[in-house]
């Protein structure tokens, strides 16, 4: 397991190919228009083999390049200062897109948008957990799953030998059963992130993205556009979107 979330982001698709590593441009934009709007998937774990912290509290805001609130004398970033970016979050299926930057717009007064996701992510382990039987001797974080699907798989926390009649499962996440010998711990199979959150399971989600849906509670998807008051100085606006996160 990775010991903090593994971020990355992709503009337009969900393909790899689509990954973030460059100077993303809103290109010339007059006043009192609008950019185009750019959609962003924001991932932890991506294709990782191994769980990683999930992501808690997370939020999406803009920031000049020094990381400040775009006022500071002589280096006034107005795209930020005066919130000239607006969010929506489309993997909550929200409709209302939301000003973020320094804050203070009646709007939205924090300057900061929460992400979130309403997708779920599937235990990769769930399609190959081995069918409950009597007598088996079950290997350390082995996993088994009930003869009769409860949405629920169990992984080995300590090895030993199945007893001779099934043992009644929990369907609590993390509770522990004894069955003969051996002990295990309850996974949930699908799993959905809480509030403010981007989980970072392991999963298999592939090059092109056509699989993402099995992954959905490890990313988020909003769309960003500027928009340009009447009253904009000419130049360039050179910013950073930031999202913020805590972990454990």
């Amino acid at each position: 397991m990775s010991n903090y979330p593994i971020v990355s982001w992709y503009e337009g698709t969900n393909e790899t190919s689509k990954e973030v590593n460059y100077t993303v441009d809103y290109k010339t934009v007059d006043a009192a228009s609008q950019s185009d709007t750019k959609i962003f998937y924001i991932w932890n774990n991506r294709g990782g083999t191994t769980d990683a912290p999930k992501m808690e509290e997370v939020t999406f805001t803009t920031r000049d390049r020094s990381g400040g609130t775009g006022d500071l004398e002589g280096k006034i970033v107005e795209a930020v200062k005066d919130n000239w970016f607006h969010v929506r979050v489309d993997s909550l299926s929200e409709s209302r897109f939301l000003p973020v930057g320094k804050g203070g717009n009646p709007l939205n007064p924090s300057g900061t948008k929460d992400l979130g996701t309403n997708g779920t992510t599937t235990n990769i382990h769930a399609a190959t957990a081995q069918v409950w039987s009597a007598g088996t001797e079950m290997t350390l974080d082995a996993y088994v799953q009930p003869t009769s699907n409860n949405n629920y798989i169990y992984k080995v926390s300590k090895a030993g030998t199945t007893g001779a009649t099934q043992p009644s499962w929990p369907t609590v996440e993390g509770n522990a059963i004894m069955d003969g010998t051996v002990e295990y711990l309850t996974i949930k199979i699908d799993k959905t992130p809480k509030a403010k959150e981007i989980l970072g399971l392991a999963n298999v989600t592939n090059d092109a993205g056509t699989n993402a849906d099995l992954a959905g509670g490890n990313f988020v998807k909003i769309s960003v556009y500027a928009d340009v008051p009447m009253n904009a100085s000419a130049g360039k606006n050179q910013l950073m979107q930031r999202v913020s996160y805590r972990y454990v």
